[in-house]
């Protein structure tokens, strides 16, 4: 993909927790610099994250191979002798390690790192990964799992530390587009997709809104499964056990985006002197405490957005100066917890509103922010539902819990990509083994489909 115009930009640090003192605690991929940080929280909690990092490393190299290939779908003959294997490889993991590894499958997040550490300055940098995205507080059992997750795939310890795209997130799908093309596909957009046909018990293509029919010997569907089985199938052409799985699967999303033009670099309270020093390479959290995250999850249970909201920031122009005009920046606002049904109201009618507030808050961290801003979106789950197609708001296309994971992401069939409908195929996030801008789905899915046409 690199030589279609792909390249990814490292950041380090790539978090920047910052505290209502004017404290900041920066992570990134240098262990050593790591411990340095969190000394000045707690020498015990510094000491402890090398190890931690190393157990967590384990665990993911455990998983690993259950993520980044195909599994035996729940009903197919292999799917007894899958976990078979799987239970017997978990038993020969040092005690300590399978002791850990049953708690991040099935534990709380807050539980697990409370074995680790004291100090909440480390604890919700590294809880952040286990409930982005989630609808589940840090002391909810199941939340552990997505820390050990986004371990998977990288080289550091501890924590991933993500970086960025030159020219935007949309510089992966133009390098996969050009790549496609250069290999003979055709790629179409502004071409949604009404009805995938069935014809003889067999997916035959797919009939565009406009009417149009393409046919085709192999379908394979990227958008979740409450789209791909509910809304593009006849009811007929699934079977109704199917139908049921997919109309009962979770999709509840919990997360908003902002984009804010700015018209300057902003202030980061704790941080002296100007220009763009190495603390703007990172995210900036806010989520200061354990309790600040349970109290704004308790919000949106109860249906109202989170007064006090999980907020990270971003700013890609710092290090790539494209993507905005000179002098000005583009900022990434990711919050959470915003629930998709609200109690009361509309958010059509309330995200303006709470737009604002979400400025209120970060004010408190980036002062002057608000009066930076020369141009804004908020983009709520409604929103992200209606633009992306992400079904209930949900950015994993379905919760990413153990009853919803492995043998049990995907549903029946041969495989976790395979579907009761012959000829069609999973290949997105709702698929085996589930979300991340981390292409392993897809992966996966066209090494099954790949395998079958072969077969063939």
């Amino acid at each position: 993909l690199a030589a279609h115009g792909l390249e990814f930009l490292p950041r380090n640090p790539s978090v920047v927790a910052l505290f209502p003192d004017g404290r900041h605690l920066m992570l990134g991929g240098d262990e050593a610099a790591c411990v340095e940080q969190i000394a000045q929280f707690s020498a015990k909690d510094a000491a402890a994250y090398p190890a931690y990092g190393r157990t967590m490393r384990r665990l993911a190299d455990f998983v690993e191979p259950y993520l980044m290939n195909p599994l035996p779908g729940l009903d197919s003959a292999g799917a007894d002798a899958a976990l078979r294997a799987a239970l017997t490889r978990a038993l020969e993991l040092p005690e300590g390690d399978l002791v850990q590894l049953v708690e991040l499958l099935a534990g709380s997040a807050a539980g697990f790192l409370d074995r680790w550490f004291s100090s909440d300055a480390i604890k919700v940098p590294l809880v952040i990964d286990g409930i982005t995205g989630v609808d589940a507080s840090p002391s909810m059992p199941g939340s552990a799992f997505l820390m050990l997750y986004h371990m998977t795939g990288v080289t550091e310890v501890g924590r991933p530390a993500w970086g960025q795209v030159r020219g935007g997130m949309g510089g992966i799908t133009a390098a996969l587009a050009s790549c496609a093309r250069a290999a003979g596909a055709t790629v179409r957009t502004a071409a949604p997709v009404a009805r995938i046909l069935v014809r003889d018990g067999r997916a035959a293509g797919v009939v565009l809104e406009s009417g149009e029919e393409i046919a085709a010997g192999t379908v394979v569907s990227a958008a979740d499964p409450y789209t791909t089985f509910v809304r593009l199938l006849e009811p007929g052409d699934l079977p109704a056990r199917a139908r049921r799985a997919a109309e009962n699967r979770r999709f509840t999303g919990v997360a908003m985006k902002m984009h804010l033009a700015l018209d300057r670099l902003p202030e980061v309270a704790g941080f002296d002197g100007t220009g763009a020093g190495p603390q703007y390479h990172g995210t900036f959290l806010i989520a200061p405490t354990m309790e600040y995250l349970e109290e704004a999850y308790a919000d949106a249970k109860a249906g109202r957005p989170a007064r006090s909201p999980h907020i990270e920031c971003t700013l890609p122009s710092v290090l790539d100066p494209t993507v905005a005009p000179e002098g000005r920046h583009l900022m990434g606002v990711y919050l959470q917890y915003a629930p998709y049904q609200l109690a009361e109201g509309s958010w059509d009618e309330v995200k303006e509103a709470y737009g604002d507030r979400v400025l209120e808050c970060i004010e408190q961290y980036l002062p002057g922010i608000t009066a930076s801003v020369v141009g804004r979106e908020v983009l709520t789950p409604v929103d992200l539902e209606r633009r992306l197609g992400l079904t209930g708001g949900d950015l994993y296309h379905g919760a990413m819990t153990l009853d919803q994971l492995f043998l049990l992401r995907s549903g029946s069939g041969p495989s976790s990509h395979h579907t009761p409908v012959p000829g069609l195929f999973l290949a997105g996030s709702g698929a085996h083994p589930g979300g991340g801008v981390f292409g392993v789905p897809g992966r996966n899915g066209a090494r099954t489909v790949l395998g079958e046409v072969g077969a063939g």
